[in-house]
């Protein structure tokens, strides 16, 4: 399947089926909608940086303009856009959520709004030759960065992982003389004060397999600093298209998102986290509301 504009196999559904299609301005909705879209007015700030090769490096802001949300089922995709045209020329996020009622508290279960929830690849997704992974708990929020006017040249999306490896100091950001990912090897557990830790934890650090060293010998390379991926709610569209109550339809939460390209995971447990292409942060908050059906012929 397709995730974005990277290949990837998958026994999951495709992440981005039934996206809008945008239209030619952002001030003027008219162009071909799937059914059930919504596209609205709205606010919303997406900032941070990238390191992206041979497209960008440093300070990235995307300043949405175009907002959209289509619901299927218990799912929704927002699509939170600088400028109407369609994802295949314009720079945004997609954020997919797979169980809308459980994060809103429908029914008997209590509400999930202000709660970080973790963010990563659809369950069954996975880059060419590395297995599928059991998770016992996946994510149920997914985010992909779509970069198809400002890398125009190439194709470029990047998606938010459960761990990606970060500089020393936290960043994202190229280091001048730098290298690149490490080969993908065998790691022993991480340690924290010599006790064993929690190699999810957003703070651990994961040293490579045959790191340690007799104490005449010289220092390995440093471990990697390990970071994840979360989106807090504070409000989510009901999936009703005729819901009149307006307070159902609004979309409002925060992220906390670091990016990297799933083809650069290492197959089973080798090696650390992918490399981290980008760290952004951001808000939105827009209602809901019904756009016009797909017209796939005049």
């Amino acid at each position: 399947m397709r995730l974005g504009h990277a290949t990837l196999q998958s026994n999951a559904r495709p992440f981005r089926s039934r996206a809008c299609a945008g239209a030619v301005s952002a001030a003027a909705f008219v162009a071909a909608l799937a059914p059930g879209c919504s596209l609205s007015d709205g606010q919303g700030d997406v900032t941070g940086t990238l390191n992206v090769p041979e497209c960008w490096s440093g300070k990235f802001e995307l300043k949405p303009d175009f907002f959209a949300g289509v619901p299927y089922k218990k799912t929704l995709q927002l699509r939170i856009q600088s400028g109407g045209d369609y994802e295949s020329f314009s720079d945004g996020i997609s954020i997919l959520i797979d169980d809308v009622p459980q994060i809103r508290g429908d029914g008997s279960r209590p509400s999930l709004y202000g709660v970080p929830l973790a963010v990563s690849l659809p369950p069954g997704v996975t880059p060419p030759g590395v297995p599928v992974p059991a998770v016992a708990s996946p994510a149920g929020v997914h985010l992909t960065l779509y970069l198809a006017r400002s890398c125009h040249t190439q194709n470029v999306a990047l998606y938010a992982l459960d761990r990606v490896s970060v500089n020393a100091d936290g960043s994202c950001d190229a280091v001048a003389g730098g290298t690149e990912p490490r080969a993908c090897q065998a790691l022993q557990p991480a340690t924290v004060d010599g006790g064993a830790a929690d190699a999810a934890s957003p703070d651990a650090t994961v040293p490579e397999a045959g790191a340690a060293a007799d104490a005449g010998a010289s220092a390995s390379a440093p471990a990697p600093t390990i970071r994840s991926s979360t989106v807090t709610f504070t409000s989510l569209f009901d999936g009703d298209p005729d819901e009149d109550i307006a307070a159902k339809r609004l979309n409002e939460g925060t992220f906390d998102v670091y990016l990297a390209d799933p083809r650069d995971i290492c197959p089973g447990s080798l090696g650390p986290p992918p490399r981290c292409r980008g760290h952004l942060t951001g808000s939105f908050k827009f209602y809901f509301q019904r756009g016009r059906p797909a017209q796939p012929f005049p």
